[in-house]
């Protein structure tokens, strides 16, 4: 977890590498951008993130239609392992 990915970036490198070692397949989730995460993946990491805003309901049915359960991150961490 990384409550302030602007905080976290600002660690001196040496610490980023202790949490993030190289080599470790890593999985993103944010209610925001993706592209927020983009550097604390990797290239061989996932995101699930929202590209699109403006829709207006109750979080359990906006959380539901796009994907923000335990059901469908499973599914996305078991595709990135490769089980």
């Amino acid at each position: 977890s990384v409550p302030s990915e602007g905080l976290f970036r600002d660690q001196p490198k040496s610490y980023q590498q202790t949490v993030l070692p190289q080599g470790v397949v890593r999985y993103g989730l944010t209610s925001g951008l993706p592209v927020t995460l983009l550097g604390l993946v990797g290239e061989n990491g996932m995101i699930h993130g929202l590209d699109h805003f403006g829709y207006s309901a109750p979080y359990k049915v906006l959380d539901e239609k796009f994907g923000y359960n335990g059901q469908t991150v499973y599914e996305e961490v078991k595709k990135l392992i490769g089980k």
